[in-house]
């Protein structure tokens, strides 16, 4: 494909119109609950994907710090969220999780993210894991209320730390900063 650029901005400085851009086709993809300000809600260091072509914006995603306990080790990993393709059916997406495993592989840095159709991430390179979202809990902050989302398949390239590999190796729950990433 001619023409095609990545972008990768980090998000204290993504343009207003970014911002913009992306809760427009956030909110087609996911409803109106998936608005954000990318700024607050993925502060201090999330870095965002942009797919261009021709100077067009046609997929975006984004790697952002999470934080997870498991087995009384702290393992900083990159969620792999916010991933839409504009345009549906061109390979903007497969491009768009090329750009960012070459990014993880770069890093040795493990990202992890879950989703309902998890095919898609399979044939763009990540690896799988079934309803691997039931194994991680998130605690309230405030309540202490321990919250689990039954209902996601895990994607995933396992870095240095092999912390994916760990996971599977047990049983054992993990416990994670942020409740949607």
């Amino acid at each position: 494909m001619q023409g095609i650029t990545i972008e990768i901005i980090r998000d204290k400085d993504l343009p207003k119109n970014y911002m913009v851009l992306m809760n427009k086709w956030r909110k087609k993809e996911f409803g109106r609950k998936a608005i954000k300000n990318f700024k607050k809600d993925y502060f201090p260091s999330a870095k965002f994907f942009f797919v261009k072509e021709d100077k067009n914006i046609v997929a975006f995603g984004c790697l952002r710090d999470i934080s997870i306990r498991y087995l009384g080790k702290t393992y900083d990993l990159l969620g792999i969220c916010n991933i839409v393709s504009i345009q549906k059916g061109r390979g903007y997406g497969w491009i768009l999780i090329k750009a960012m495993i070459d990014y993880l592989k770069k890093t040795g840095k493990t990202g992890l993210g879950f989703t309902v159709v998890s095919g898609f991430f399979k044939k763009a390179g990540l690896s799988v894991k079934s309803n691997f979202i039931k194994r991680f809990i998130y605690i309230n902050p405030i309540t202490k209320e321990e919250i689990i989302d039954d209902e996601g398949d895990g994607i995933y390239y396992d870095g240095k730390d092999h912390f994916i590999k760990k996971v599977l190796s047990t049983k054992s729950t993990v416990y994670i900063n942020i409740l949607h990433w």
